[in-house]
């Protein structure tokens, strides 16, 4: 089985305890694990797969609980750094009656992750790279950190996946500059994963069907465009097919495309070959709807993970 390396933001999120209501109003929040490639490691370790942990947070009890909770899952956490002169980064989160979320970030430690931080040797040990966050791609010295540890990957060969999560909070509606930062990291992946919006800010059109015809240029990727309740649409050298998605009652949809692309990885590691038909694809992706779909039947994104006997 590959080992899966997943680097990025690790972050506390506080959820609102009652739903339907705004941050405004609400006067109590409840402690939860997140931070999208931390939600993706501890996906594929809860899987029983082999997975590894790099990113900043800080030397605090926050960051202890991080810590504790993704080794709780069964990732390793050899390069996650605990900064002792960073406060660990803090994401408040209302709920919302659809199981939507609203976003507050205090930002933190997480983006402070240098090349100077990292054992680049112990890293390179792995067989599959994961780069997703909502956050490192924002500013420096993480950004640059970000795209460095791309470059090395991809001149190693390694097999690249990429989520952009896409906050437009986060970045101001700036979206030329998320675009021009995403854009190495889609020319290098081997796996992306988007959403409809970020399809369409990717391919600068508000036609789907030019969206669509933008991706099919992409040769040797194979691209997952998650619709939610319409199930996923699967694109691989210019073959397209929607795998349809598992009924849910939505609770929350914290971490379900995470949990989505952890899972996708996860099947992917126990390939010799990651070159796969594209049936064998589909059948990933009918596995990885199943294990988003249960995610947002819970509260939060790593406590709500289901292990590989309960998707089966």
């Amino acid at each position: 089985m590959k080992k899966v390396l997943c680097i990025g933001e690790l972050l506390i999120d506080f959820f609102t305890t009652h739903t339907e209501i705004s941050i405004i109003e609400a006067k109590t929040f409840e402690k939860q694990a997140g931070g999208a490639p931390a939600n993706v490691a501890a996906t594929i370790a809860m899987l029983g797969g082999q997975a590894y942990f790099c990113g900043k947070v800080g030397n605090d009890a926050f960051g202890h609980f991080l810590k504790q909770t993704l080794e709780q899952a069964g990732v390793h956490t050899d390069q996650l750094i605990m900064d002792p002169s960073a406060p660990t980064t803090l994401a408040f989160v209302s709920r919302q009656k659809d199981g939507e979320r609203d976003f507050i970030f205090n930002r933190g430690a997480d983006e402070l992750l240098c090349i100077e931080d990292l054992n680049l040797q112990q890293l390179m040990i792995s067989d599959m790279y994961h780069f997703g966050s909502a956050t490192a791609l924002l500013s420096e010295p993480f950004s640059k950190t970000y795209e460095q540890l791309m470059q090395t990957m991809l001149m190693q060969d390694y097999f690249i996946s990429f989520d952009p999560n896409y906050r437009a909070d986060l970045w101001k509606h700036d979206t030329e500059q998320f675009i021009r930062k995403c854009e190495p990291f889609i020319e290098a992946a081997n796996f992306i994963k988007m959403s409809d919006e970020e399809l369409l800010l990717f391919a600068r059109t508000d036609n789907f069907e030019q969206a669509i015809e933008w991706l099919t240029q992409l040769n040797d990727k194979t691209i997952a465009i998650t619709q939610g309740a319409s199930g996923t649409m699967v694109i691989q050298n210019r073959q397209i097919t929607t795998v349809p998605a598992f009924p849910v009652n939505s609770v929350d949809t914290t971490g379900a495309g995470d949990a989505f692309v952890g899972a996708v990885l996860y099947q992917l590691s126990k390939y010799e070959d990651t070159n796969l038909s594209f049936n064998e694809w589909v059948t990933v992706i009918e596995f990885a709807n199943r294990a988003a779909s249960k995610v947002c039947e819970k509260v939060g994104a790593i406590e709500s993970l289901s292990s590989l006997k309960e998707l089966q």
